[in-house]
């Protein structure tokens, strides 16, 4: 994965991660707008490229856990 594929999944993982947390009803409802025109293409992927995205997500969700952020 390059360096751009890499900030791109990370920059789209904590946009996912901060409107899934907001307790705002409002920008919970307007975050399932902006997320789901993003769905369809990512459900396109091939197998091989889910797994490539999956790595960087898989990264940060590690981050998210260890408090001392490795």
């Amino acid at each position: 994965m390059t360096t751009l594929e890499r900030t791109l999944a990370k920059a789209l993982t904590e946009i996912v991660i901060r409107l899934d947390l907001s307790e705002d009803d409002a920008i919970a409802e307007a975050s399932m707008q902006l997320l789901e025109p993003m769905i369809a293409p990512l459900q396109d992927l091939s197998e091989q490229d889910r797994q490539v995205l999956a790595e960087p997500i898989n990264q940060c969700a590690w981050k998210e856990t260890d408090p001392g952020g490795s």
